[in-house]
């Protein structure tokens, strides 16, 4: 079974709609070597009216795959394509990015995918792992795996165990946590605004798929539910605020990201004061403080930038890690 990886539950909940309404071809990437620019388990599905969703890696690749994709469409048969990446100026075939891709495609439609896809999208929006095979053979494209003992990759199927989004904890939703909450929607965050201030908890300010909570303990509560990867950012309004947060998340050790904001002199001083209460529980290479990637940031748009961006690359290295311990 292929390592672990998150996956948008928009991506299944769209899929999920569109099976509503008639046939897709759905394109997943069954295997990656070398360098590419998506790894095993990326998906896109293509509707009959032509629309797409998902990538599984843009440029002539993939064009090729949506074409192959509206021949499944008409016939109902599956297709499976060979990326060829390794090309060379004159010799170009599907990219030069320098690796192989195998890419599975399939026709879906309600009658043989609804049910599992429906029970996909579910697991995923509950914060729970689901294991999934992309069958080969037979009638029924893709099957949830009861039995998740690794199989890997072979003629009959392509096992692997997708995790739900990423969910970011935001303590404080002032000017900064606002504008954080909004870019980590766009970029696929599962996203929960913390602040004990009810006039600053407004709906309005936030995208609907934000979840808003004034209570520190159900927010930690929630994210020691939560299947996937966790991070959390606290953008409070001062140090007691901090504290607060850091003596409540110690009872929740694994995350994967914890940033502070402020000046070096506030974290540093939030800091001391913790380690005079105890150790931190978490390593060194979870905690960022202060918060963000150093771009010269100075509004709250562009801290949220700085923000997010650092997180990314946190999150990126450490699955690229796991993926190279898997390999």
């Amino acid at each position: 079974m292929a390592s672990s990886r998150p996956a948008s539950s928009s991506f299944f909940s769209r899929l999920n709609e569109s099976l509503a309404t008639g046939a897709v071809a759905l394109a997943t990437v069954v295997q990656a070597e070398g360098s590419t620019p998506r790894i095993a388990g990326a998906r896109q599905f293509i509707t009959v009216t032509g629309e797409s969703f998902g990538s599984v890696g843009g440029g002539v690749a993939e064009s090729r795959v949506m074409a192959l994709a509206r021949e499944s469409l008409a016939d109902g048969r599956p297709r499976i394509f060979r990326a060829d990446l390794r090309g060379k100026p004159g010799d170009i075939r599907d990219g030069v990015c320098g690796g192989t891709m195998t890419i599975w495609i399939a026709r879906l439609d309600a009658s043989n995918a609804g049910n599992v896809v429906r029970s996909i999208d579910e697991r995923l929006r509950a914060g729970k792992r689901v294991a999934v095979a992309t069958l080969r053979d037979g009638p029924v494209p893709l099957a949830l795996v009861a039995n998740e003992t690794p199989a890997g990759l072979t003629d009959a199927f392509f096992e692997e165990m997708i995790e739900p989004l990423p969910r970011l904890l935001v303590v404080g939703a002032g000017h900064i946590g606002r504008a954080l909450a909004r870019l980590s929607c766009d970029l696929d965050f599962e996203v929960v605004v913390q602040d004990g201030r009810p006039e600053w908890l407004v709906a309005s300010a936030f995208p609907a798929q934000c979840t808003l909570e004034g209570s520190l303990s159900r927010s930690i509560e929630a994210m020691r539910q939560w299947e996937g990867v966790r991070a959390v950012a606290l953008v409070t309004r001062g140090m007691p605020e901090d504290g607060e947060a850091l003596a409540a998340l110690g009872s929740l050790p694994e995350i994967a990201y914890l940033g502070i904001l402020g000046s070096r002199k506030r974290v540093a001083t939030v800091l001391a004061t913790y380690h005079g209460t105890g150790a931190l529980p978490w390593p060194d290479h979870v905690i960022h403080a202060p918060i963000g990637l150093e771009i010269g940031a100075e509004t709250p748009a562009e801290i949220a930038v700085s923000i997010a961006a650092e997180i990314i690359r946190v999150l990126r290295q450490g699955r690229e890690a796991a993926r190279r311990m898997s390999s």
